[in-house]
């Protein structure tokens, strides 16, 4: 009858029904529509990060990191994050190589290595010479390693590591004879070190902590039974610490100690590494550096932080450097959560120190390399 509605024909397709298309469900989160990348890193995802460097010791450079993470759902901690990358900087340094740190049988063995080849041109600040010396290293190769073994108490660890590298120190100077204290910086060097680490983990998260504890104690020996030019030892002792204040607030504090301690090359002498700091400005036997950070959760996704460090060094009997003095620095950033379900940052970071303004581009935690 004219009117009436027709059956439907079964032959005929029925309208398909809109969907969200892969790539939505591969980058967008399915709570909130925002842009996250926890499906695909979940998956092992590959992750292009550009490296802005903005270090004053090394006039600037760029570079691209290619991250591919893998992390656990279950278990945030459980993580295999792996990085190719090459930079090449203002005054003529550069680097490339491939790092990779993660866990095997079931989390009972945690372990982290890298590779890489090199030039890298920075001043060292002799005590003689407050305006700096510039040296340049070229690294034929570098390789490090650590392997740690979990005890009954998983948050506890313990197991060997090694670094060995070869490279050849220059100066630009016209002397013929030069300064035995400044030999270092003209000689070919080959180092092997062989070493123990003691590890305690208690961080919810690998990668942007928001509780717990990371504390370690290592020690290197290098030595001619491990192939090394000269014999001399590194020690490291941190402690980094995040603590939940309320739902909106949390407190984060590391401390540094780095000492070194033989017949060292000088340019391996430790330095203060604080955001806002030039890169191996400040350098002696031993370094120490301190570092307080406030975070302000505004959104779920959005996260304001400010943070002020202190550092200072002991030149002990360093033929080069003189105590640096207590030196200061602090900054501010933002977070956003890249990864919700896996509870990843990335951001930026403006810090002021004693060489002026300096801003760093963060994935993770901003003191993520140093953390286990």
């Amino acid at each position: 009858m004219p009117g009436a509605s027709q059956p439907m024909d079964p032959a005929q397709p029925a309208t398909p029904v809109e969907t969200e298309s892969k790539f939505h469900r591969t980058f967008f989160d399915e709570t909130d529509g925002k842009l996250d990348f926890s499906n695909f890193l979940a998956k092992g995802g590959f992750f292009p990060m550009p490296v802005i460097i903005t270090e004053p010791a090394v006039d600037g450079g760029f570079g691209i990191v290619g991250q591919f993470i893998t992390m656990s759902k279950d278990d945030p901690k459980r993580t295999t994050r792996r990085m190719l990358g090459a930079v090449k900087t203002g005054n003529g340094s550069y680097g490339y190589g491939y790092f990779q740190s993660g866990s095997a049988f079931d989390g009972k063995v945690s372990y982290k290595f890298g590779v890489g080849r090199g030039k890298i041109t920075l001043k060292a600040y002799p005590d003689i010479l407050p305006s700096g010396l510039e040296y340049t290293n070229k690294y034929e190769y570098g390789a490090l390693a650590s392997v740690r073994l979990h005890l009954a108490d998983p948050r506890f660890s313990l197991g060997p590591l090694l670094d060995f590298r070869k490279l050849r120190s220059s100066i630009d100077l016209n002397v013929e004879d030069l300064p035995d204290r400044f030999s270092d910086f003209d000689r070919k060097l080959q180092t092997g070190a062989l070493g123990f680490g003691v590890h305690f983990d208690s961080r919810d998260n690998a990668l942007t902590p928001t509780k717990g504890y990371n504390i370690y104690a290592e020690g290197k020996f290098n030595d001619g039974a491990f192939g090394s030019d000269r014999d001399f030892q590194i020690y490291d002792v941190h402690g980094y610490g995040f603590h939940p204040l309320s739902s909106k607030w949390r407190l984060g504090a590391k401390v540094e100690v780095d000492a070194i301690r033989g017949d060292y090359p000088v340019y391996f002498a430790s330095s203060v590494n604080l955001r806002g700091v030039e890169a191996r400005r400040y350098q002696g036997e031993t370094a120490v550096s301190t570092e307080l950070e406030v975070t302000r959760q505004v959104s779920p996704r959005w996260a304001l932080l400010g943070f002020a460090g202190l550092g200072f060094t002991d030149a002990g009997g360093a033929r080069l450097f003189e105590d640096s003095g207590a030196k200061i620095a602090g900054g501010v950033g933002f977070r956003y959560r890249i990864a919700r379900k896996l509870g990843l940052d990335a951001g930026v970071d403006v810090a002021y120190g004693p060489s002026g303004a300096v801003f760093y581009l963060q994935f993770g935690h901003a003191w993520a390399f140093n953390l286990d």
